[in-house]
């Protein structure tokens, strides 16, 4: 088997068959697919069993939302293939993608995992990779990561965007699956810097364009979503930082999170609460400073987790 395309869904029908329809347009006959399902709540899955153009499409379907680091480990777990293409539900694949991602696992013997050239649904190339976080970056206003330059050529890079990932079978093995300690946000970034540490090398491919919408299984949550992202930014600095650095981040992102909080509610006032972004990040501050000052509750964040 050459290549195990995985795509991770919760809800979503016509998404995931746009997401099928291209996969399948990809593969030949070493390939295979999987669809691992975390509990959709839509019957997707139930009308996807119904069309017999997705027949010989494996699904795996789990009974609560496990996260996507869990998905994507059953996905390998269950997989066959010599490499893997782990995407979200929400990407579309261009037909020739796989035979591209082959040639540079070929050609550079120590590529270990590569992400192409993401693209929003107006075809504008959007964020795919950036420098691998560091204390610094991540007390945020004094750090930031800047946007590393747009590379024309396949570059090696601190960290893939998740959207869809190929990855070497022998990288994994000898680097480790995904941390499922993650249940959203940062698993990826943790993993790359896991599989360069262990020698292989995180390559961007931009020639290889891939279709992402783009924070779609999160619209209709968006605030919980933010709870998760900083749970689990909590957890990136607990496994990639000493201790001591891990209590200045923390100490100094409550602060952090007030002042902006005071910011953006001023900005709120003066336009009245019309500047829906504004009063977005507003409210986004407030969640998860609450969030914090309640010992960070289990149950916050995104709905239906396991």
């Amino acid at each position: 088997m050459r290549f195990t395309i995985a795509i991770i869904h919760r809800n979503g029908l016509n998404r995931l068959k746009e997401s099928l329809n291209s996969a399948i347009n990809a593969i030949k006959n070493a390939d295979e697919i999987l669809v691992i399902d975390n509990a959709s709540t839509d019957n997707s899955i139930e009308e996807l069993e119904k069309c017999a153009l997705y027949k010989n499409i494996r699904i795996i379907k789990n009974t609560c939302n496990t996260g996507y680091a869990y998905s994507c480990n059953q996905a390998m777990n269950a997989g066959s293939g010599k490499y893997f293409l782990l995407c979200n539900n929400d990407i579309e694949l261009p037909e020739n993608c796989l035979d591209d991602f082959e040639k540079i696992f070929i050609t550079s013997p120590k590529s270990g995992i590569i992400g192409g050239q993401l693209l929003d649904s107006n075809k504008n190339k959007t964020g795919s990779y950036s420098w691998a976080p560091t204390f610094l970056s991540e007390l945020d206003s004094i750090g930031r990561l800047k946007s590393p330059e747009r590379y024309q050529t396949i570059h090696e890079v601190g960290t893939l965007r998740g959207a869809c990932l190929a990855v070497r079978r022998m990288a994994v093995e000898s680097s480790g699956m995904m941390d499922d300690d993650f249940f959203f946000y940062f698993e990826e970034t943790e993993w790359c810097m896991r599989i360069a540490k262990n020698g292989w090398k995180v390559l961007t491919a931009p020639h290889i364009e891939i279709m992402h919408i783009g924070g779609d299984s999160t619209k209709s949550v968006y605030y919980g979503s933010r709870i998760e992202f900083f749970r689990s930014r909590l957890l990136f600095w607990q496994k990639t930082m000493p201790l001591y650095l891990v209590v200045v981040l923390y100490l100094w992102n409550i602060p952090k999170l007030i002042i902006d909080g005071c910011f953006y509610l001023m900005i709120t006032i003066l336009t009245l609460g019309l500047n829906t972004r504004m009063r977005n990040k507003l409210v986004d501050r407030v969640v998860v400073l609450a969030w914090l000052l309640l010992w960070k509750p289990k149950k916050w964040g995104l709905p239906g987790k396991c």
